[in-house]
């Protein structure tokens, strides 16, 4: 029996693709590797556990790699499914990328490749995140606050912060505004005119009352919405299809 490498990651894009990096050194004929990002307290005998700090510039390196060599479309799915919330995502996305790069050649069409297991489970984890991610971009609600900050708070099944990011970023580049996962507890920040960024792990609340006239405006949102209802085609299946009853917490209009 080889050896076997236990790489426990940061849980996010960067964190998975910094154990990528590492393990791809450790990773050579005989040996397998395993990527974990959250650590169980147990340990595995006859195998080295080694926890992998997240680090950018290695993150950056591998997913250069990934789109010149395999391309933008394996980059993303590959970066979908690091946002799932399976533990054996990083460990799935290592072996995807052995494959698609085995032997010096790229395989651009290695995510089609669904009889290898690792494979099928990205397949299946990358669209889960895409329908989600998908929905939030409808879903997000912003309120202003006194100090002009726009703050949201979502509560999504997978982290979809870093995928929704360039879309209000595109929309909003000259607010400042936050949008917080609070089942994580991360914060996505986009100061106005800059880049955006994560805080992970903190505890956000907004410590000002909202803007005035904010409230008044949410009533007009939830007027609105009422006065273009039709009672008598009502169809609170279809609508429950279309947005589900968990994701209604923080939308206006059912507050």
């Amino acid at each position: 029996m080889g050896a076997k490498y236990v790489l426990v990651c940061e849980d996010s894009i960067d964190g998975i693709f910094t154990g990528v990096y590492d393990g791809w050194k450790l990773g050579t004929p005989g040996v397998q590797v395993e990527l974990r990002v959250e650590v169980d307290g147990q340990t595995e005998l006859f195998s080295q556990h080694l926890t992998i700090e997240a680090d950018e510039k290695k993150a950056v390196k591998v997913a250069g790699t990934i789109q010149r060599k395999l391309g933008q479309e394996v980059y993303e799915q590959l970066c979908y499914a690091a946002c799932s919330a399976d533990e054996q995502k990083g460990t799935c996305i290592y072996y995807a990328l052995k494959e698609g790069l085995a032997g010096g050649k790229a395989n651009p069409r290695v995510l089609e490749n669904l009889r290898n297991p690792y494979i099928l489970k990205i397949s299946r984890l990358q669209l889960a995140v895409w329908h989600e991610m998908h929905r939030f971009l409808g879903f997000v609600r912003f309120r202003e606050l006194q100090n002009k900050i726009l703050f949201s708070v979502i509560c999504p099944d997978y982290a979809v912060l870093p995928l929704i990011a360039p879309h209000f970023a595109d929309r909003l580049p000259g607010e400042n505004w936050v949008i917080y996962d609070e089942k994580r507890g991360d914060a996505l920040v986009h100061p106005a005119g800059d880049e955006w960024y994560i805080l992970r792990q903190v505890e956000m609340k907004p410590c000002q009352e909202d803007a005035c006239g904010e409230e008044r405006y949410e009533g007009l949102w939830k007027e609105f919405c009422r006065s273009i209802a039709v009672s008598e085609r009502r169809n609170q299946r279809r609508q429950s299809q279309n947005l589900p009853i968990k994701y209604r917490k923080h939308l206006t209009e059912f507050c």
